[in-house]
């Protein structure tokens, strides 16, 4: 049996995109946009640091966590830090902090000379940018170390 046209109900609903959803205890739930929203109406600013290594030093041991996840909550003048992810354990005096383990190299390097090779070709298109001598070319080409470029530059503007 149907009803009468003013007692139906029509609904008129726009298609909603799924979110995700926040079970909270209590069977209440709450998604990550009203959170944020929340979060801000009660003057929490939330920051993600990007960071690569957290110790964190007690008296009996020391946590490491490599590549956590890193959450700045700053409320009322306070900053509150969550870290997430995977921590391994040390003994006190195992891990100095500034230390990073990458393998010690004692080689010693020789000093190499450095100076530019100016070729024939770099010489002629400075001369031919600039409007000079051959001889000028050289020599600015030789005070600024090879770079052809501000050559160029310096005997255009001189």
């Amino acid at each position: 049996m149907k009803l009468p046209k003013d007692l139906q109900e029509k609904k008129k609903e726009k298609p909603r995109r799924p979110r995700k959803v926040k079970k909270l205890p209590g069977g209440q739930s709450m998604s990550s946009r009203s959170m944020r929203r929340r979060m801000q109406q009660q003057g929490i600013d939330m920051e993600q640091i990007d960071a690569t290594r957290v110790i964190i030093e007690g008296t009996e041991k020391t946590l490491v966590i490599n590549q956590p996840e890193v959450m700045e909550m700053e409320q009322m003048g306070q900053s509150i830090f969550q870290v997430i992810g995977e921590a391994e354990e040390y003994a006190p005096g195992e891990i100095a902090i500034g230390e990073e383990e990458a393998p010690e190299r004692e080689e010693e390097f020789e000093e190499i000379d450095a100076t530019p090779t100016i070729t024939e070709n770099d010489i002629m298109l400075v001369a031919a940018q600039a409007n000079v001598d051959r001889d000028v070319a050289e020599s600015v080409l030789r005070e600024h170390n090879g770079d052809i470029a501000k050559a160029i530059v310096f005997l255009k503007n001189r």
